[in-house]
């Protein structure tokens, strides 16, 4: 790619954003561009920092999340005090006398060869908060003027090539929940501040008799299930390796039937810069309770195909050593698939596991 291709750089943008496997090389594209050793887009709201680099920058900004140096980071807060809608370099910032004083630059890029950078803040149509950071090394100077000016003409579409990326997942998520819906089972789409972004068509009649749509949160109309779907979310934003599914029981009371509501993390792949995430509330009634088929399994969980047979089988309540003969594998075969399906699912024994996907959950009153 020729210095300054304008135009390459941003068909890179937008191809990203339909296929998010394509952000690195993006984010590379516009790097070389501006003449940096490499780049970064991060989070900059919700509980974890989730970042997309070129191979260049990998190593370095991993440390810089594992080590805390956000902490330290005063060039941010500086850049923030400044509401600039474009690209900043260091200079735009701090003063030269004060980069030798900052923690960031005197123990972490300096000796590491790095020192110079351009950035930018960006918020997408979802109010998500992320940024772009491409950092030059200390003998190269400080990023030109000529290139910031450059780079202020990219970034409206990285905004929106951004913004489009926050929409498919969301639209995907969506899409679970319709798929859901043509089985019986009421769903809405949450992010993980528990925000309902979308619901079909089934969970409509649920609101208020079982849960309340609240500007700030969704909530569950029984009070105890209530603080168990705030722990729920908590958890799954606290502990962002393992995500799991959670079910929660909810009582009868004078409108509706007693239930128990799914909370499903949508799983993010590799490539994916969505703070906080989403999750779907799936609604079992008791009285009517359906089992999803194995297609819907594997999307709700990220089963291979092998995988959901199994758990379909479990769902109709099959007995373990009864499954190698209906899905015609070795009963060892099996038991590797459960220990699978035990990790996807957040289940640690097979009652859990017939309990969670059948929706039979005890309920108390």
């Amino acid at each position: 790619m020729n210095p300054r291709d304008s135009t390459g750089v941003i068909d890179a943008i937008y191809e990203a954003a339909l296929i998010p496997e394509k952000w690195e090389d993006a984010v590379t594209a516009l790097s070389r561009n501006a003449g940096t050793l490499g780049g970064v887009i991060f989070t900059q709201s919700g509980p974890d920092t989730k970042f997309i680099t070129n191979p260049n920058s990998a190593a370095y900004f991993q440390r810089f999340v594992d080590e805390g140096w956000d902490r330290f980071n005063t060039r941010r807060e500086r850049a923030d005090r400044l509401n600039h809608s474009g690209f900043l370099t260091d200079l735009d910032v701090f003063e030269t006398h004060e980069l030798a004083a900052e923690p960031l630059y005197r123990d972490f890029l300096y000796p590491m060869g790095l020192g110079w950078s351009v950035g930018t803040h960006l918020m997408t149509a979802d109010g998500d908060a992320l940024a772009v950071s491409l950092d030059g090394a200390y003998v190269d100077g400080p990023v030109p003027r000529e290139v910031v000016v450059w780079l202020d003409g990219i970034r409206p579409h990285l905004a929106r090539a951004l913004s489009m990326t926050a929409r498919l997942k969301t639209t995907a998520a969506i899409q679970v929940a319709e798929g859901l819906g043509a089985f019986g089972l009421p769903s809405c789409v949450i992010n993980f501040q528990g925000r309902m972004l979308a619901a079909n068509g089934l969970m409509h009649p649920l609101v208020p008799s079982l849960i309340l749509d609240r500007r700030d949160r969704v909530m569950l109309r029984h009070p105890e299930s209530d603080q168990l779907l705030v722990r729920a979310l908590k958890s799954l934003s606290e502990s962002l390796a393992e995500r799991q599914v959670m079910s929660i029981p909810v009582p009868a009371n004078e409108e509706q039937d007693a239930c128990v509501v799914h909370v499903i993390p949508v799983r993010n792949n590799g490539r994916d810069l969505i703070p906080g995430g989403l999750c779907i509330l799936a609604v079992s009634i008791v009285s009517s309770l359906a089992v999803p088929d194995s297609s819907l399994l594997r999307g709700l969980f990220d089963l291979t195909p092998g995988e959901a047979r199994v758990a379909r089988h479990v769902a109709n309540g099959v007995a373990p050593k009864d499954i190698d003969e209906l899905v015609g594998t070795s009963a060892n075969t099996v038991k590797t698939h459960l220990k699978a399906i035990y990790a996807k699912t957040g289940t640690h024994h097979y009652g859990a596991l017939v309990r969670l996907l059948s929706g039979t959950l005890m309920l108390s009153s």
